[in-house]
């Protein structure tokens, strides 16, 4: 026992040895004004987490965690659009996420997230609370690059045809309804303003199954559906026109790249294929009462050069297209593939349907259930809107790129603060991240940085990116700001 004590006090001796003097740390803003600081974004912004938005959370947005910071250096108020108490704004309905103990479909007892009933709804209209702006957060969940420079994005009227944002409405100016989201953060006069927009521009379409469309090459937003890649040109003179505006009197100010989001637990959770499968069950799914006719029919129609509907349909697409289990090793999941020849006008049971390829991804959406219990992925394909093809990660990646080389341009050209958010999301990703003493890595749940969404960081997380503008923002302006403690948050938050 006596040595056990030891262990315990000479650790605490030592760091009472070594602890340094912070009384001689001068803390300063550098050549940065943080007397009105304005943080213009979205979901990110706002302080969203775990497939909801609740005032719990916003008083805990990384806007707010770095205002806090400021405040030490001669930072301003920083007034939020606060929810009331028991209010959550959802992204599945008016729901948030939840830890449940409960049985899956065999029977096995453990920990399992999922969207609960919020406490209460937002109700645009009745809830206004525009009149007591403006709000040093514009950060509006759901809105895109070009949603900041939107007129009406707050209007009533356009909310109602579905064409507005209820989040923004809530808070927008009710002497001008049509004002944007930059001109609601121009109104509120910054000397400093942080900029993290973007990830809507691709993350709709990736959450969604590429549902949308890559809309490169066309720069008319107004024709975009909601699910669709924004323009890299467009995006480009989107955020130009957003730093133009932020920048107009004199304000400094830090900007952030956007992640790439197909390496968030929302992608990279659920695995692509399975090893449980037996040989009696290969055999069956192999057989000609499953895919062996399948295969046999993708022949058939590579053979038959005369039909003028498939006789571009070589051996080597069908080859692509068979479906093969193998017992003893692992097996990859059969999905629906909407971009593949249809062959269903020769032959209705030939339908679009392929095992996944590596690389590409499953949603965490993808019914877990289903997967164990119901052969979804090996009897039965997957939906298309849980998969991401490899054509589809790379219209990802190909915008994410081109937007982040925009960011990095703008913010180089105006000498403003740069966080490579991307990077930093790569790094959690491959070595992890330290904080406060903390490790952190992607992993869902475990990993700590991200809520129970799979696509927002949890509080833990949010802190992290909240040091990241404050190192940047001390690298850039000679400031000396002090960083957050992010240990001093929750690990983690259990609804139930």
């Amino acid at each position: 026992m006596k040595t056990k004590k030891l262990l315990y006090i000479l650790p605490l001796a030592v760091l009472v040895a070594c602890e340094p003097e912070f009384d001689d740390v001068e803390f300063n803003g550098g050549s940065a004004d943080f007397t009105r600081t304005v943080a213009v974004g979205n979901s990110l912004t706002a302080g969203f987490q775990s497939g909801a938005l609740r005032r719990d959370k916003q008083e805990v947005s990384f806007p707010a965690m770095i205002a806090q910071q400021l405040q030490k250096v001669g930072g301003g108020d920083f007034k939020q659009p606060l929810l009331a108490d028991g209010v959550g704004v959802g992204s599945t309905g008016n729901a948030e996420f939840g830890i449940f103990i409960k049985a899956d479909c065999q029977g096995t007892v453990g920990p399992s997230p999922g969207p609960i009933a919020s406490a209460g709804q937002l109700d645009q209209f009745a809830s206004s609370v525009g009149a007591a702006g403006p709000y040093n957060n514009v950060g509006v969940p759901g809105a895109k690059s070009f949603h900041v420079v939107a007129p009406g994005y707050g209007n009533p009227v356009n909310i109602q045809a579905g064409l507005g944002n209820p989040y923004y409405g809530r808070f927008a100016n009710p002497l001008d309804f049509d004002e944007t989201m930059l001109g609601a953060a121009v109104r509120a006069n910054p000397t400093f303003f942080t900029l993290f927009i973007g990830s809507n521009d691709v993350l709709s379409y990736a959450t969604s199954g590429g549902s949308g469309v890559d809309q490169t090459g066309n720069t008319d937003v107004l024709t975009y559906g909601s699910n669709d890649i924004t323009d890299p040109n467009a995006f480009a003179a989107v955020y130009s026109q957003i730093v133009t505006a932020l920048t107009a009197n004199g304000a400094k100010g830090a900007v952030a790249t956007i992640p790439d989001v197909t390496s968030i637990p929302f992608f990279t959770t659920v695995p692509i294929g399975t090893d449980a499968v037996s040989q009696a069950q290969a055999d069956q799914l192999n057989s000609a009462l499953a895919y062996g006719a399948y295969n046999a029919g993708l022949d058939q129609v590579a053979a038959d050069t005369s039909n003028p509907f498939t006789k571009a349909f070589t051996q080597q697409m069908a080859d692509a297209r068979k479906i093969s289990f193998t017992a003893g090793q692992i097996n990859t999941f059969v999905v629906m593939d909407p971009s593949l020849t249809d062959l269903t006008v020769v032959n209705p049971a030939l339908v679009s349907m392929r095992q996944i390829r590596p690389g590409e991804l499953l949603t965490l959406t993808t019914p877990g259930d289903s997967i164990r219990c119901a052969q979804w992925g090996t009897a039965k394909p997957i939906a298309p809107q849980f998969h991401l093809t490899s054509d589809e990660i790379k219209s990802i990646g190909d915008a994410v790129a081109s937007y982040n080389s925009t960011i990095k341009s703008i913010a180089n050209a105006n000498g403003l603060a740069f966080v490579d958010a991307n990077a930093r999301l790569k790094e959690l990703a491959t070595t992890g991240i330290v904080e406060s003493g903390v490790a952190f890595s992607d992993a869902f749940i475990s990993g700590g940085a991200f809520s129970l969404d799979g696509v927002h960081p949890a509080t833990r997380g949010y802190a992290i990116i909240a040091n990241d503008f404050i190192d940047a923002i001390n690298s850039t302006y000679g400031a000396n700001v002090p960083k957050l403690d992010v240990a001093s948050y929750p690990a983690f938050e259990i609804v139930q």
